[in-house]
């Protein structure tokens, strides 16, 4: 006849419960939301993904962007070098630059290394520009405007 240790089987099981009922909790809170924008017509191959760590207590978002299948700046507004990320919390106030995605010509990609918003819910924008910090967005938009909460 072989030994069973009740206490270790029953103390294993429940381990393995409260695990589970752990992370069942931890999916529930929720964590980053991700979303992907289509560029425009300007930008038609171009994909977005964007990453929003929403912490309403704080009153804040971290936020990173990553642009797959870019074409250079230059090749869709003559004079262009750079694609600038822009946020405003909403439609009746301005622009405000976040930064500057960080191009790959080789890899086409580009990237807005996470940075901190001062809102939980704003329109993200991405233009490309002659300048690295203009006053304000050109016309030439290849991503948004698009709501991020």
């Amino acid at each position: 006849m072989s030994y069973v240790d009740t206490r270790r089987l029953v103390g294993g099981r429940m381990g393995l419960t409260l695990g589970l009922l752990a992370s069942m909790a931890l999916a529930g809170c929720g964590g980053p939301s991700e979303q992907s924008v289509q560029g425009t017509q300007l930008a038609p191959g171009a994909d977005a993904h964007i990453t929003a760590d929403v912490d309403a207590d704080a009153a804040i978002t971290r936020l990173a962007v990553h642009v797959v299948h870019l074409s250079p700046p230059e090749r869709i507004d003559a004079g262009s070098k750079h694609f600038v990320v822009w946020q405003r919390p909403s439609s009746a106030t301005p622009w405000r630059r976040i930064g500057v995605l960080d191009y790959s010509a080789g890899s086409r990609e580009g990237d807005l290394a996470e940075t901190t918003v001062p809102y939980v819910n704003f329109e993200l924008l991405i233009t490309v520009e002659e300048q690295s910090s203009p006053r304000s967005p050109s016309n030439a938009v290849i991503i948004g405007p698009t709501s991020v909460s």
